[in-house]
């Protein structure tokens, strides 16, 4: 029985052999050539963190200019968030640059929990029931994509329209960190990215600093 088997496995392999071998009518020549496009230039390496997002000069032989974009949001059902604005200013007037890696400090509102931090969240928090309410502290190098495009990444969480760029303009100021950004006001049905679940009667306020120029010399 086994030496039958092995027999008939053999013969099929010879089978799928014969059939994958092209004959000279199907073999194509191929006689293009082209040369292999450079992805990304070297990257520098032993950054620190103040170094990579361009709050501090890395020791380099030539000046530079980088971008890099703070973002800070609170978001949750809307009863919840209008409870907590208190707090959310409380929070954003707190942040500093201050020392570590990241390179912030801040004060955590009493009544707010502490919650895993990422490569996109430097300070993350919930609050609220069900610590359904959330608020985070973004800093992304290389500007973030830009003031347009942020609002109005933020504005499709909520199921709005888009803003043109006079209307983003018009948005009301407010000081935050290094600089003046735009503050957000936003209610509606929110879905957050890469999630199909839609949640109704929510609200999201926050603060969108982009494109922060950060000069370094010799």
């Amino acid at each position: 029985m086994f030496s039958l088997n092995r027999t008939i496995i053999i013969s099929l392999l010879c089978l799928l052999a014969c059939s994958c071998n092209p004959s000279d009518d199907e073999r194509v020549e191929i006689t293009k050539t082209r040369e292999l496009g450079r992805f990304a230039p070297k990257p520098i390496l032993g950054l620190n963190f103040k170094e990579r997002v361009g709050l501090q000069e890395a020791k380099q032989d030539n000046s530079q200019t980088s971008s890099v974009a703070f973002f800070v949001k609170l978001i949750g059902p809307k009863d919840t968030v209008d409870s907590e604005i208190e707090n959310f200013n409380l929070f954003c007037n707190s942040i500093k640059i201050g020392e570590g890696n990241p390179p912030f400090a801040w004060v955590k509102p009493e009544s707010w929990k502490d919650e895993k931090q990422s490569s996109m969240r430097v300070a993350n928090f919930s609050f609220g029931p069900n610590s359904l309410g959330e608020c985070y502290f973004t800093v992304l190098p290389g500007g973030g994509g830009g003031l347009l495009a942020n609002v109005n990444r933020w504005r499709k969480q909520m199921s709005l329209n888009d803003l043109d760029l006079s209307e983003v303009n018009d948005l009301p100021d407010r000081q935050f960190l290094l600089g003046v950004g735009k503050f957000l006001e936003l209610e509606g049905s929110f879905k957050s990215v890469g999630s199909t679940d839609i949640r109704e009667g929510y609200k999201m306020i926050g603060i969108i600093l982009p494109e922060l120029q950060i000069t370094g010399g010799k």
